[in-house]
């Protein structure tokens, strides 16, 4: 009889054994596929947040680097990086890594000309010197579309962003909020007018030295794109009140004005304090060097790593590169406590699974010794024996594992969509708030963007471990069968 036709024979005549063999591999599958599904949740999870969170890059100073050192308090304070200057700046654009870039030099002011959006209910506010609130940032660009647009930060609802021309030639020409407009009746073709005022902070009373007006023509009106808070977001009112206000007072302008104001500070202020300007005297160009905040966007993700090692070989010693995605280690906890648990799972079920299996299955072999003698003593080969044995498991166990798919799936959903919100009670939510990396992410929307499903990678991927397992599992058996001696089983 063919030894394929005898091992699934022998699979129906000792139903006994082959449905506790059945029932060992579902248990076993199950710890197998509920880790495996989580693990492909997890990485589901990073993926989709971080692209969520998007591809910008920065250079900046890393201070944590300077004070974690093992410099000593006077070492630290004579530390004076070198600037990043412009030409670094547009070397590092020029990557293959990066998509586009911007540079921005930035500044506040003040204005008695128009109110800035607060957060407060009462608007009409009075202070006794509108100088003292320069609420209003106003943020230099290079790059005509503004990143800020293109990358999805802020909509635009009204009019349209800077031309090409407007950003080289410095036009007096501004895109401000809608809420900001509203507040102050402003439409698209309206006089926008700013004060910078140079202001004396020495002693109790601040006393402004001198101050101009700053006129820009309203070109386009934006949006801030925000994310709907749920109840317990909602408790943190305070943050996200102030990240709002910051976005609907950013007044976007081209680079060069906020030079010739930040340099109009600096000029009048030496030219009226005279202890001022006998420090800058002594410090050298240092206050009147054009400082920019660069902003890459990155081709993908993935680029990041490639990304920093290049950027740091074109800058001076202490910069460091800060990626957008470096957020998600501080708003993963669960994520990550789930899946560094699902792999201490994954191993030991296997190991489990190996040693059980092959035990189990050397068991019901050492009963079917009579049954294996009267074949290899009727000439039948040891591989064909083997092969034998070896169907009536991988039978066995394929109907297991595809049962064991679906039932680990569910299990592992139920089981660590529990311990996530367990984890979660314990920690704070987390609100990462910066000029270019602003990100509403929490910890709630990386567990709600966690979801076990039956994706083909994973049914895949379980299907070979699984298999796999199995196999290493009937090595043990495999020995016991070609170790075996006919003569002496049948006398």
């Amino acid at each position: 009889m063919n030894f394929i036709k005898r091992g699934l024979l022998s699979i129906t005549r000792n139903k006994g054994k082959s449905i506790i063999l059945l029932a060992i591999i579902l248990i076993l599958g199950n710890l197998i596929a509920g880790a495996i599904s989580i693990q492909q949740a997890t990485t589901n999870v990073e993926k989709t947040i971080k692209e969520r969170m998007g591809t910008a890059a920065t250079v900046e100073l890393d201070y944590d680097s300077i004070w974690n050192s093992d410099m000593t308090e006077e070492e630290m304070m004579n530390v004076n990086p070198e600037m990043l200057t412009l030409d670094m700046i547009k070397q590092i654009g020029e990557l293959s890594q990066v998509k586009y870039y911007d540079y921005s030099s930035r500044t506040h002011l003040g204005s008695e000309h128009v109110k800035s959006v607060t957060g407060y209910e009462e608007e009409d506010i009075e202070y006794e010197n509108p100088y003292y609130e320069t609420n209003f940032m106003l943020k230099g660009v290079n790059y005509a579309p503004i990143i800020d647009f293109e990358e999805g930060k802020n909509q635009l609802v009204d009019g349209r962003v800077f031309t090409n021309e407007e950003v080289e030639n410095g036009a007096a020409v501004t895109v401000i909020s809608k809420k900001l407009a509203e507040l102050n009746n402003l439409h698209v073709g309206d006089t926008f007018i700013l004060t910078s005022a140079v202001i004396d902070y020495q002693g109790h009373q601040e006393e402004i030295l001198d101050s101009r007006d700053l006129p820009l023509e309203i070109i386009g009106l934006f949006e801030p794109v925000t994310v709907e808070r749920t109840e317990d977001e909602n408790n943190q009112h305070g943050m996200w009140d102030f990240m709002d206000m910051d976005k609907q007072n950013t007044v976007y302008v081209a680079n060069s004005i906020v030079l010739d104001e930040r340099k109009y500070d600096i000029e009048k202020r030496m030219e009226l304090d005279e202890e001022f300007r006998k420090m800058v005297e002594e410090e050298g160009d240092a206050w009147l060097q054009e400082y920019y905040q660069p902003i890459y966007i990155l081709n993908s993700t993935d680029d990041a790593q490639a990304f920093a090692e290049d950027a740091l070989t074109l800058v001076p010693e202490y910069y460091v590169v800060r990626h957008a995605s470096d957020q998600y280690d501080s708003i993963s906890g669960p994520i990550k406590s789930m899946s560094k648990l699902s792999g201490y799972v994954l191993i030991v079920s296997v190991a489990a699974s190996i040693l059980i299996i092959g035990l189990v299955v050397l068991l019901f072999l050492r009963d079917r010794r009579r049954e294996l003698g009267i074949y290899l003593s009727l000439g039948e080969r040891r591989g064909r024996v083997i092969g034998q044995i070896v169907i009536e498991v991988f039978v066995i166990a394929l109907i297991g594992i595809t049962l064991s798919l679906f039932t680990g799936n569910l299990i592992a959903s139920g089981v660590s969509g529990t311990l996530m919100q367990s984890d979660t009670t314990s920690q704070d939510e987390f609100y990462y708030y910066g000029d270019d990396f602003t990100s509403n992410l929490t910890t709630s929307d990386v567990l709600n963007s966690y979801e076990v499903e039956l994706s083909p990678t994973y049914i895949l991927m379980f299907i070979i471990i699984g298999l796999a397992t199995v196999l290493f599992s009937t090595i043990i058996p495999l020995i016991y069968i070609v170790r075996l001696n006919p003569k002496k089983i049948l006398m």
